[in-house]
């Protein structure tokens, strides 16, 4: 089967990993692949790739490269399926195309409610575009898959007609990388409580809530510092970062929070030189760095979403969203209770072990890959 991967977006984030775990899987399986991704983009095998430099197009200049130069790669390249893989697809594909919808946001009424307007009129008016691009895109997929089921909810509220043509694939942990370290770390070693937030930066996200928890902790006698590993750059282009960006900055001042992007590679001993797992944000269509949090044995305090409960269960705690009074209270609830952690991360690591492997995310990814061929019979256009 030859499988054609669009991650044109691929540049940073949760799709960049997706994308280099996915090919080295794919490969290991036999499948012929090919991957059209920016030209910064690095994977096991550069052979496959297909350089494409679209990511940073307008949104009118994205379609159209998208619907007409893309359209002519997708005919000469010849796949059996076409993997469009963020959320936006060819319209009358001239292949069979299943399409990954990962950008909740635009469809989360909770989301669209709380943290949309401080973005702007200019960014409503994009959101309300890309919205229309990918129902669109939907709409002419023959497949849809989303990493949750709370997303698809959202999306079948939209668009309650691609329900029969669309299914939930959970993304998984490399069980490889992130384990539990091999004897119990002490908690709160030197007497500091060290909380840790790995995510790149939207205002959603609202990684401040940690240096809020932390100034709270600390004025009741808890010493505590944060780990972020969103950037200043992040904090600095993107809109309606203002209040995140303030309130950051006085942290980095005082010394009690640390910023900057963590090779891949380098997360598994970040998440193990860490107490807790905060997770503040309120809209996600998947929350990868949950699952990573429960592999590495790592207490979880999440808020309190539909998504964050579906991926963590009982192996988290959770706190009422923007609320930091919540949040610390949760903090102390576990340094004042051993058996608490011990019983949460006991959940997660089952869990993850039962839910969240990547290879059975793979492995499910290609049986829709196959059936979707199958179906759809000698490739259409051809």
């Amino acid at each position: 089967m030859k499988v054609l991967i669009n991650a044109a977006s691929a540049e940073r984030g949760g799709i960049v990993t997706y994308t280099q775990n996915l090919i080295s899987y794919m490969l290991q399986r036999g499948i012929d692949v090919k991957v059209a991704a920016p030209s910064g983009f690095t994977c096991s095998d550069p052979s496959v790739l297909v350089p494409v430099r679209a990511a940073r197009y307008a949104p009118l200049q994205r379609v159209a490269w998208e619907q007409i130069v893309w359209r002519r790669q997708v005919k000469k390249l010849r796949p059996d399926v076409l993997f469009s893989s963020a959320n936006f697809g060819l319209l009358f594909s001239p292949v069979p195309q299943v399409l990954l919808m990962r950008e909740g946001g635009l469809f989360d009424r909770y989301y669209l409610s709380h943290s949309a307007a401080a973005q702007g009129v200019r960014i409503m008016a994009k959101r309300y575009f890309r919205r229309r691009m990918m129902l669109l895109s939907m709409k002419h997929a023959d497949h849809i898959i989303t990493p949750s089921v709370a997303m698809r909810d959202n999306l079948l509220q939209w668009a309650p007609e691609v329900a029969e043509k669309s299914s939930t694939n959970f993304y998984g942990a490399r069980h490889d990388l992130f384990t539990e370290p091999a004897t119990d770390k002490p908690w709160r070693k030197d007497g500091t409580l060290r909380l840790l937030y790995v995510s790149v930066y939207y205002p959603h996200k609202c990684p401040s809530m940690l240096c809020r928890a932390a100034d709270r902790l600390s004025a009741g006698g808890m010493p505590t510092v944060s780990t972020i590993t969103m950037t200043q750059e992040e904090l600095r282009i993107t809109p309606g970062a203002a209040y995140d960006r303030r309130v950051m900055t006085r942290a980095l001042e005082d010394g009690t929070l640390t910023l900057g992007h963590h090779p891949y590679s380098e997360l598994p001993t970040l998440y193990r030189s860490h107490d807790v797992f905060v997770f503040p944000s309120v809209s996600e269509t998947f929350g990868h760095p949950m699952v990573e949090a429960m592999a590495s044995g790592l207490p979880i305090v999440a808020a309190d979403t539909a998504i964050n409960r579906e991926i963590c269960g009982d192996g988290a705690i959770y706190f009422a969203p923007f609320s930091v009074e919540d949040l610390s209270r949760q903090l102390r609830r576990l340094d004042d209770d051993a058996e608490l952690r011990r019983a949460i991360a006991a959940n997660a690591r089952r869990r993850v072990s039962a839910e969240f492997n990547w290879e059975d995310h793979v492995d499910r990814l290609v049986r829709v890959f196959e059936t979707v061929r199958r179906k759809s019979g000698p490739a259409r256009g051809q």
